[in-house]
């Protein structure tokens, strides 16, 4: 209950701070439609988190992590999220858009985490996710997108993410926030959560599609200049289905963590169109 209320306590927020921009405005029409006056942007940039040190541990590291998406339009034309996966947007239209998404996935080995070891879940290897994306703005403060990836070396499941944000720009300053759902195959869920014994959490037992967690994330980003930005967020995950019940997260983790960061980003024009 106190997940729920969370959640809802802040799209609320969000929804209030982004009430006062007007659905449809003319600068969001010729932003989000592929017009001619929008070149292609290489946006880079690096930040720092202090997350778990896995999915469902309790112990935190600070963690860095790159940023790249390739999208045409300015850098203020799509809302983009801290945990968004690495994007490259290849066909958009009015207030849509489409593309690549990929996703970096760090190896996880036994001998660095004694809950790791007890439990006998297997080392995964360092990886990737690669799939496709589809975001929309029914209005010009709301976004929606859903991530479909599936996993390389990693992995060899299936991994679907959907997101929603209230954001507003208030001068330099852009505000969002919105809820999180991530859906897993029974085949991640086996990999990353399974240990090596029969029953609850054990890799012969039968792990199920579904729901992987719910949660919600929070930013405030600062545009020092049309190319140049800082963000500062929080984000919150709550584990679900049957990698909340295995060992590893039951009796030696959390199944609910928050995720604090930083990142700096810089948008390059590449000059076509």
């Amino acid at each position: 209950m106190r997940c729920v209320a969370f959640l809802a306590g802040l799209v609320g927020l969000a929804s209030v701070l982004a009430a006062p921009a007007k659905a449809q405005s003319p600068e969001y029409t010729q932003y989000t439609s592929p017009e001619s006056v929008q070149n292609w942007h290489l946006t880079l940039g690096a930040g720092l988190r202090y997350q778990p040190d896995y999915v469902g541990s309790n112990d935190y590291i600070f963690r860095p992590r790159g940023i790249i998406s390739l999208g045409r339009g300015t850098r203020s034309t799509w809302w983009s999220a801290e945990d968004d996966a690495i994007s490259i947007g290849f066909f958009s239209g009015k207030a849509w858009r489409v593309g690549f998404s990929g996703n970096l996935l760090w190896e996880r080995k036994a001998s660095t985490n004694a809950a790791l070891r007890i439990t006998g879940v297997p080392d995964t290897k360092f990886g990737g996710e690669a799939g496709a994306f589809a975001e929309f703005y029914p209005t010009s403060w709301l976004r929606g997108r859903v991530d479909l990836r599936r996993g390389i070396v990693a992995h060899d499941g299936v991994v679907a993410e959907f997101k929603v944000e209230a954001f507003q720009r208030i001068g330099a300053w852009s505000i969002g926030a919105g809820p999180r759902m991530t859906v897993a195959s029974a085949d991640y869920v086996r990999t990353y959560f399974g240990g090596a014994w029969a029953g609850n959490g054990g890799l012969l037992q039968r792990f199920n599609t579904g729901v992987h967690s719910v949660g919600a994330i929070a930013q405030a980003t600062y545009a020092w200049s049309d190319k140049l930005q800082t963000t500062a967020y929080v984000e919150y995950k709550h584990l679900m289905g049957d990698a909340a019940k295995a060992p590893i997260v039951k009796t030696y983790g959390a199944r609910d963590s928050i995720t604090v960061g930083v990142s700096a980003t810089y948008a390059f024009d590449l000059g076509f169109k």
